[in-house]
């Protein structure tokens, strides 16, 4: 009775949402479709929902793709949703119009496998089939996580800073993003198309905020954060790549043609702390020094190899370390998209 009656209430907010989906969408003044079409692909994840939203109210006709078609509950008025498993071969019809990709999607969870196919095959499969479709601008979401670390390189980490390629004891999505990167940059022209790489940092939405990864994690009533209090975490706030995805989108060939998206000031990981403690009051923080992961990593390895067979066991400090990083071009980056004038066309019907 309880399951039914869950059910019954979960089919009336969607029919809520839908009504209120329709109603929203006759108010806003139509894409210009004179523009182009853009394909955002992952339209429905973290960063693709912000940067569909972005799109469609600077304007843009805009189609989305995902795995599963998404409730009217989690959909964005004025969007086309498609379905789409870019490991597979790609239906044609999916890219028919489209003028430029934003490539958002990608394998977040799982073991290598699912990352070759998700991400780099993903990647691979929606490279050929924008070029045969004649799309001529391909904007690419990879990772901040792909360049090696400031301590290799013995300095701040930049654009310049080289990718840490092939590197399996990165985890498996570094290792898919980092190759999937690489196709991009250099698959991409030899296709035809014009391409733009945003790597953003950890991203958080502080709208709906959960703390980023690097900062530490749960452990039953506490959150073991790890590094200096007043040290500085770089992150991407959802809104700040999604500004900078519409730059490239609307002003493509004065974006630069690789960016390392974090804020320009990073915020310190206690205020990243304070944030997710002012939503969950249950929690105790526990703050532990960077120097003790760093003792404990090589047991960490160790026990990887032993107990779980890895050939490529994770570096944990790493996988928690901060970097400096030079934001000279993010900064840049954000100003212009934020200076940019919004089209007449995206202006609403009723306010």
């Amino acid at each position: 009775q309880v399951g039914d009656a869950l059910k019954r209430a979960e089919a009336a907010h969607e029919t809520r949402a839908a009504a209120a989906l329709e109603e929203r969408e006759r108010q806003m003044a139509p894409a210009d479709a004179s523009r182009g079409l853009v394909l955002v692909t992952g339209g429905t994840g973290l960063l693709g929902r912000e940067v569909v939203r972005e799109l469609r109210g600077r304007g843009w006709a805009v189609r989305a793709t995902a795995r599963r078609m998404p409730a009217p509950s989690s959909r964005e008025p004025g969007i086309q949703y498609v379905l789409a498993d870019l490991g597979n071969a790609i239906d044609p019809s999916i890219l028919a119009g489209v003028s430029t990709v934003v490539h958002c999607a990608a394998e977040t969870a799982g073991g290598q496998e699912a990352h070759e196919k998700n991400t780099i095959a993903a990647t691979s499969n929606l490279l050929r089939a924008s070029a045969a479709a004649g799309v001529k601008r391909f904007v690419h979401v990879s990772s901040i996580a792909v360049l090696k670390p400031g301590r290799e390189v013995g300095g701040i980490v930049s654009e310049k800073t080289p990718v840490d390629l092939d590197n399996l004891g990165r985890g498996p999505y570094v290792w898919a993003k980092a190759e999937s990167e690489r196709q991009v940059l250099q698959e991409g022209p030899a296709l035809g198309m014009g391409v733009r790489v945003m790597r953003p940092g950890p991203l958080v939405a502080y709208a709906a905020y959960q703390p980023p990864g690097r900062l530490g994690r749960e452990l039953g009533p506490l959150f073991v954060a790890i590094g200096p209090k007043h040290g500085g975490l770089s992150v991407c706030e959802v809104k700040t790549g999604a500004q900078v995805l519409r730059a490239m989108v609307e002003d493509f060939d004065a974006m630069p043609p690789v960016v390392n998206m974090v804020e320009p000031t990073a915020p310190t990981r206690a205020e990243l702390l304070d944030r997710w403690l002012a939503e969950r009051p249950d929690l105790h923080a526990f703050w532990l020094p960077a120097w003790v992961l760093a003792v404990l990593s090589p047991v960490a390895k160790l026990a990887q190899r032993l107990l779980l067979g890895s050939k490529n066991p994770i570096d944990v400090a790493a996988a928690f370390s901060s970097e400096r990083y030079d934001t000279t071009l993010a900064a840049e980056a954000v100003r212009r998209a934020r200076q940019a004038p919004a089209p007449a066309s995206a202006e609403m019907r009723i306010a």
